[in-house]
């Protein structure tokens, strides 16, 4: 039984996922292993796995494109390990990352889950951006991690930086595959109900930046509204009474200007049918003319900010 069970999505990677693969066979920390989903790939990533023969790497395959949620549900269900480490097929761990992680769960044994820094890449390789000074606590309670994932998003800014406990999994269940975007983030949202989490501040990871990933099809950004608004219902319920007005002040605020920005930028481009479906989004979140409106006045958002607003437990 391996102490870590890595779970990788395969989707038509074959461009930078022999080097993905390399940084986990070279890993300093040995006792894992590799479960490798092949999503229906067209191009030649099967041929590019079938290439390595390592007893730790275990070949599974859907006929046909089911999505990275489901794929990596199914990944889960073949796991072994205690922890759960989700990884992609774009992305490089350093040498020691596997270490350093479980090092870290060592020292803090109670949390769910947790994520670490990262190192950005281009296409070549080539870091072209660092981790920002950050200031989040090393182990975040429910209450901190709920605040700062109204406000900012996603906490761990990615899915390849994370591992879960799978005892965990098993408690809050598996990712929502229902959703196309933003299963991930329901998932911090669910575990952090219940669970700290841990922030590994040192980046262990090189992740990879290119115009291919889904997260940056404008074709996808009504998904992104739509799965954004339930997260955030989630989260406002969960908030401290005293903060929760000025928590959906903020929503309106930031995230919503954020989609009249999208819509300008979709109009301005000539790309009217997704400035179309994105108004039609933004009239079930909030009054679009008003918002447009606001958008005018603040500047695009860039005057008269609202901070993010932190109630101590």
């Amino acid at each position: 039984m391996p102490d870590i069970s890595i779970v990788l999505p395969v989707y038509n990677g074959e461009k930078y996922l022999r080097e993905s693969l390399n940084s986990i066979i070279s890993q300093s920390y040995g006792d894992f292993e590799l479960i490798v989903w092949i999503d229906g790939s067209r191009d030649n990533s099967t041929e590019i796995i079938r290439q390595y023969q390592d007893r730790r790497i275990r070949v599974f395959s859907n006929a046909t494109n089911q999505g990275l949620f489901k794929s990596l549900n199914l990944a889960i269900q073949q796991a072994r390990g205690k922890w759960v480490r989700l990884w992609s097929q774009d992305d490089v761990m350093k040498p020691d990352c596997l270490r350093e992680e479980m090092e870290f769960h060592k020292h803090y044994p109670d949390i769910g889950m947790s994520y670490c820094a990262f190192d950005v890449v281009d296409c070549s390789g080539k870091i072209i951006r660092r981790p920002q000074q950050d200031r989040t606590p090393d182990v975040i309670p429910p209450e901190l991690a709920t605040q700062i994932m109204l406000y900012y998003g996603s906490i761990t800014g990615n899915i390849a930086n994370v591992a879960i406990k799978r005892s965990v999994l098993n408690e809050v269940g598996f990712f929502c595959e229902d959703m196309l975007v933003s299963g991930d983030f329901d998932m911090w949202v669910r575990i952090t109900e219940k669970y700290s989490i841990g922030f590994i501040r040192r980046p262990l990871i090189y992740l990879r930046s290119h115009k291919d990933q889904l997260s940056r099809q404008k074709d996808v950004y009504t998904a992104f509204m739509h799965e954004g608004s339930i997260i955030n219902e989630m989260l406002v319920k969960r908030l401290p009474i005293e903060i929760v007005e000025y928590a959906k002040a903020f929503i309106r605020r930031h995230h919503h200007l954020q989609h009249v920005h999208f819509m300008i930028r979709c109009l301005i481009s000539g790309d009217f049918k997704n400035a179309l479906k994105t108004y039609k989004a933004l009239c079930e979140l909030d009054n679009p003319i008003r918002m447009m409106g606001l958008w005018f006045i603040t500047g695009d958002g860039h005057f008269f900010k609202m901070k993010p607003k932190f109630l101590a437990n």
